[in-house]
């Protein structure tokens, strides 16, 4: 399980953003605290992807320069 969040990280990410504006449309009477909630862990979320990222480029970046 953790090689397929690794590898489709920024795809469950982009799954979770998109249901959070479906959340209002399920539950009209959510409260907006929970949603400000939900958006400030996916901004978290957002951020430790992109880091993991970032690093699988550098690596792949790295990898490439000491094999020249």
């Amino acid at each position: 399980m953790p090689n397929f969040i690794s590898a489709h990280g920024v795809r469950i990410y982009s799954v979770l953003a998109a249901l959070v504006p479906a959340l209002v449309l399920a539950w009209p009477k959510i409260p907006w605290e929970a949603l400000v909630a939900a958006s400030a862990g996916l901004l978290g979320a957002g951020v430790a992807t992109a880091s993991h990222e970032d690093a699988k480029t550098y690596k792949a970046r790295h990898a490439k320069i000491t094999s020249d």
